[in-house]
């Protein structure tokens, strides 16, 4: 039974490195030192082997050397790792997202206030200031969940 190989995966990885190679799996077998049952295992999803470090490079290498373009177990774990931190740190990109308002209001905030402590300000200044500081709150309140932290 055919099994389905995402494309990015470390099986789809093995099979193009494969394809590559004269004797496919055999001549992988050879590189990395084991029998060609064990290399296939390393892409299957239903068998506990994974490719060690050390064969991953071992097969990159071959695979290169054998005419190919790119390294498909370098690159699939690098869309891996790349997958990851996306969930990994999805927290605090969202924080580091929301720096950027935070930045913005209290800034905003910030001018608004020098500009109704001078001593030509107008109503309208002291009014606008008070409008930036209430938005520079709400903004900062939002982030306070972000760290951690519980709204007053």
């Amino acid at each position: 039974m055919t099994k389905h190989r995402p494309p990015l995966s470390i099986d789809a990885a093995l099979s193009r490195i494969a394809g590559q190679m004269k004797n496919g799996f055999e001549d992988m077998a050879a590189v990395t030192g084991r029998v060609a049952r064990t290399v296939r295992n390393w892409g299957d999803p239903d068998t506990p082997e994974q490719v060690p470090i050390d064969c991953a490079i071992a097969l990159d290498l071959a695979y290169i050397a054998a005419g190919g373009t790119g390294a498909p177990i370098f690159e699939t774990y690098a869309h891996m790792l790349d997958l990851g931190q996306g969930s990994h740190f999805a927290d605090q990109l969202q924080l580091l997202r929301h720096a950027r308002a935070v930045a913005k209001e209290t800034g905003e905030a910030n001018t608004a206030i020098l500009d109704a402590a001078m001593p030509s300000a107008t109503d309208i200044d002291r009014q606008r200031a008070a409008a930036e500081i209430a938005e520079a709150i709400d903004t900062l309140k939002r982030a306070l969940p972000l760290v951690g932290g519980q709204p007053p």
